[in-house]
C-alpha cells in the first residue's frame, strides 16, 4: 500500500521511513556539514594560502624561462617542464618528449634569437597551482639566415612540487609578423 507520504510497505508489512522525513534529514546533515569546521560556508577542499607568494615564485619562475628561452638554452627550458607536460601550439597538441627533441634541435639552427614578453599575469590558483599568461613578440634568425618574426599569447599552468615551480601545461599562438609591415 502506497500514498503520497510513504513509499511503501516491505516484504515485512513494516513501514519505511515517510519521504519528507528523509528529506528533512538530508538537509540536516547538508548544512551541518556546511556550517562545520574552521570556515563556515567554505567548501570542505578549501584551503588558505599566500597567494601573492605565489604570485611572486611563480613570476620568479616565468622569468627563469624566459633567461633560458633567450639564452637558447634548451636543456634549462626543458628542466622547467614537469616529465607529463603538454602543450597546445598553434592549435597542434604536444608531448613533454617532442618539446623536449623539439627545442634541443630548435635552439641547435638558431643564429639568433629575441624575444619580448608583457603583460605578464599571474593567477594563483592554490598554494601548488597557478596560471601565467603573457604576449610575446619573436624575432628569429635561423643558421640558413631566414628570418622569422611573430607575436602572440602563451598561457602555462604551473604546478609545485616538493617546492619546485614548473609547467605542467602550456598554450602558445603565433601570428607572422610579415617583415616591413610596421606590425608591433
Amino acid at each position: 500500500m502506497t500514498d503520497a507520504f510513504f513509499e511503501g510497505e516491505t516484504m515485512e508489512g513494516r513501514r519505511r521511513t515517510p519521504r519528507p522525513a528523509r528529506a528533512l534529514a538530508g538537509v540536516a546533515c547538508l548544512l551541518s556539514l556546511a556550517c562545520s569546521g574552521p570556515r563556515a560556508g567554505a567548501p570542505p577542499t578549501a584551503e588558505r594560502f599566500d597567494s601573492a607568494s605565489v604570485a611572486a615564485e611563480v613570476t620568479a619562475a616565468v622569468w627563469a624561462f624566459h633567461a633560458a628561452d633567450t639564452a637558447r638554452d634548451a636543456e634549462a627550458v626543458i628542466g622547467l617542464l614537469w616529465p607529463e607536460y603538454e602543450m597546445l601550439v598553434d592549435g597542434q597538441r604536444t608531448t613533454f618528449d617532442e618539446v623536449a627533441a623539439g627545442s634541443r634541435a630548435f635552439m641547435a639552427d638558431l643564429a639568433r634569437f629575441h624575444t619580448t614578453w608583457t603583460d605578464l599575469r599571474v593567477l594563483p590558483l592554490s598554494a601548488e597551482l597557478a596560471v601565467s599568461s603573457f604576449l610575446f613578440r619573436d624575432s628569429i634568425v635561423s643558421s640558413a639566415g631566414e628570418v622569422i618574426q611573430s607575436r602572440g599569447p602563451t598561457t602555462f599552468v604551473w604546478q609545485r612540487r616538493n617546492g619546485a615551480w614548473r609547467v605542467r601545461f602550456g598554450d602558445a599562438d603565433h601570428y607572422p609578423i610579415p617583415q616591413g609591415s610596421g606590425v608591433r
